[in-house]
């Protein structure tokens, strides 16, 4: 495959980068050869691999710029994500955790996220996420580093944690287990986007345990399966963005963001203008009715 320079382009006046990478126009778009189900029938994983990396046939990143990798979830092609079982994902958080451990000593940034459906531009349905590692903080992770640090000088502590214990047993907390918790916070931009923190204070995946792994597995897989199943699944499947935000900073938290894009059957909720042009986000909705929206089609999965 030819080679690719994917330059960072700086924007002087928001003073952050991009990635200029137009040999992505060309990506694979309405075909029907399955990239992923290639490297089983062509020998490049083994018949007993279930989860693996498949690098990026399209790299926006290549170094020292960045790295661009495909997470394969499963070798069944046929499967979505609420179709796999909570050890199948497990098996996911732990290849995060080994790809986010690898990365981070070439890289300050991991991105580590998913694109589900067709409606944000999903273009392959082999059950898959994807992952960077990236030469310069995104302006996202920026933003909270800064907050971060903030806090700390002033003496506050972890202004995730903060948020956490507001929120524990709030009206605005969806769901737990043992080691995260779920909120729908009263900040949302999506109707039914949800916040994912660890209850113990960690900053990335390699600080992670076994049992906080797969105990995110659990939590993930429920609460995609209850977006599925608002209003009776008149809005499945949820598309959604998923992204994991995590630091190699020990003042960092670590948690994982899900922006679903459904905001009533049959509707989505669009970053338009005053979205997309100035960051200004309108919530056409009650975080806290939602919250309670998503908590009973949760229990409505679990009694089934």
């Amino acid at each position: 495959m030819e080679q690719h320079t994917t330059p960072l382009v700086w924007n002087p006046i928001l003073r952050q980068y991009l990635v200029n990478a137009p040999h992505r126009m060309s990506r694979r778009e309405g075909t029907t050869e399955c990239p992923f189900c290639a490297d089983i029938t062509q020998g490049r994983v083994g018949p007993d691999t279930q989860v693996w990396l498949h690098p990026n046939d399209f790299p926006p990143l290549l170094p020292p710029v960045g790295e661009a990798y495909v997470v394969i979830y499963n070798r069944d092609h046929n499967r979505t994500f609420t179709q796999l079982t909570v050890d199948e994902i497990y098996a996911v958080t732990r290849l995060w955790r080994d790809l986010y451990s690898d990365l981070i000593q070439r890289y300050p940034a991991v991105m580590i996220f998913e694109n589900s459906g067709d409606a944000i531009g999903q273009t392959q349905h082999h059950p898959h996420g994807q992952a960077f590692g990236l030469s310069v903080l995104p302006p996202t992770l920026e933003r909270e580093l800064e907050t971060v640090v903030e806090s700390d000088k002033a003496g506050q502590g972890c202004p995730f944690c903060t948020v956490r214990h507001e929120l524990d047993e709030s009206e605005y907390q969806v769901a737990a287990n043992a080691t995260w918790q779920v909120f729908l916070p009263p900040y949302v931009r999506y109707p039914y986007e949800t916040h994912l923190y660890t209850r113990r204070h960690i900053a990335n995946l390699a600080q992670a345990r076994d049992a906080e792994l797969r105990d995110l597995a659990e939590l993930l897989l429920r609460v995609i399966r209850g977006y599925n199943a608002l209003f009776d699944g008149a809005m499945a499947p949820m598309p959604y963005l998923l992204g994991l935000h995590q630091l190699a900073d020990e003042r960092f938290h670590l948690h994982v963001e899900i922006l679903a894009i459904g905001r009533a059957p049959g509707k989505l909720k669009y970053a338009a203008s005053s979205e997309s042009v100035w960051g200004m986000w309108t919530n056409d909705s009650l975080p806290a009715q939602k919250a309670q929206e998503l908590r009973q089609a949760i229990a409505r999965n679990e009694e089934e």
